[in-house]
């Protein structure tokens, strides 16, 4: 071997080195950087006050310990019991970012529900995933939640399929409900999905966009001939929606990216979090595990088939650019309802989680309307 070729080699080996450490250095700024932001974040959303609660805790509820997240500057506040969406996409871990304004007046439980999150590394089975059995957890959640804060009513928060459990819950047991607040409410949700791709397609063509347009189209002939989630295949239905998503989402809309970032820097999120996240991002492996729940969404649940007159204050909060749960139909099947009292707050520039997308405007939507009803 030459002079130059040795040379050379010493020069790439010394090159790939300095990539390598180059490397190194950047893995570990960026490890640094969300130890610091998480630090950060934990130090700012810490409950500070004598008589405030701060917990992660798990309640026997439906035969297993499920998982609750409890924060409040003042545990004498109404309870608010927050139902989260997917089914199976618990983001307890992300409260800390959008719900600390409501922590003054409010004590707001988080509920990881039976069969995802942290409830399901909790226990080795979730046992049947219906909504029967969901709905009976819920009971228990929230008779726990009476009990222990000593409130005879509590005001329920349901955030998409959250919402389908939510009023479930209110048309079975008002008895104990101060209020209910739906966020991104679900009205009948196959055909909410069929709307969005409509007019998605409209757009497209519109645009001059046929490949899009004539994709949209392909997808809505299949769901509309679907009767049952066992007769919707997951990829094609998760091209649907993203494919409605990118020609009407609005600009103010958190990405996913973003959504991420917030997490790993999140105070609270754990590894069982990362794993839950990473497999329930996946929609076939939500078909698989929850669905029961999935389907009863899809095809069973239609909203106006539930009552239409409630003793109770109802509130929907929605984005003006959710097209998972349309605007325009939670607006249309709001006007048929009475109640105590009704409030429908619309979100500019916002998707399916305002409560991500404008923090301030979220819970700005929630004090008035609690306070409005008496309940602060």
């Amino acid at each position: 071997m030459n002079e130059n070729s040795r040379s050379s080699r010493k020069l790439v080996k010394k090159m790939v080195l300095i990539a390598i450490a180059i490397v190194c250095a950047v893995i570990l700024i960026a490890v640094l950087a969300i130890v610091a932001a998480r630090a950060y974040n934990a130090h700012q959303s810490r409950i500070g006050t004598d008589t405030g609660i701060q917990e992660g805790i798990y309640i026997p509820a439906g035969g297993i310990e499920q998982y609750l997240q409890i924060r409040s500057e003042d545990k004498g506040n109404p309870v608010i019991l927050w139902l989260h969406g997917g089914p199976g996409n618990p983001l307890s871990y992300l409260t800390y970012y959008y719900q600390r304004p409501l922590e003054k007046d409010y004590t707001i439980a988080y509920w990881e529900q039976r069969g995802c999150g942290r409830t399901f590394y909790r226990n080795e089975g979730s046992g049947e995933l219906t909504i029967e059995q969901l709905l009976a957890d819920t009971d228990e959640v929230v008779d726990y939640l009476r009990e222990r804060f000593d409130q005879e009513k509590i005001v329920i928060a349901g955030h998409s399929w959250g919402t389908v459990l939510g009023m479930e819950y209110v048309n079975t047991h008002p008895e104990k409900v101060a209020a209910y607040i739906g966020v991104g409410q679900v009205t009948d949700f196959s055909q909410g999905k069929i709307h969005a791709a409509q007019i998605a397609s409209q757009a497209a063509s519109a645009g001059g966009n046929k490949e899009d347009s004539a994709l949209l189209e392909r997808h809505i002939e299949e769901l509309s001939k679907a009767e049952s989630i066992d007769q919707v295949n997951a990829e094609s239905l998760e091209e649907m929606i993203i494919a409605s998503l990118k020609l009407l989402r609005s600009d103010g809309e958190m990405s996913g990216v973003e959504q991420a970032i917030m997490g790993v820097t999140a105070p609270e999120m754990l590894w069982d979090d990362m794993r839950w996240f990473l497999f329930e991002s996946d929609t076939k492996s939500i078909f698989d595990a929850q669905g029961k729940l999935v389907d009863y969404m899809y095809f069973r649940f239609d909203v106006a088939k539930l009552s239409s007159e409630y003793d109770i204050p109802i509130c929907f909060i929605q984005g003006d650019s959710d097209w998972i749960t349309p605007t325009d139909m939670v607006a249309e099947y709001y006007s048929g309802i009475t109640a105590e009292k009704k409030e429908m707050v619309t979100i500019e520039n916002a998707g399916h989680t305002p409560f991500l997308d404008n923090p301030g405007r979220f819970c700005k939507a929630i004090e008035t309307f609690l306070s409005g009803c008496g309940i602060e």
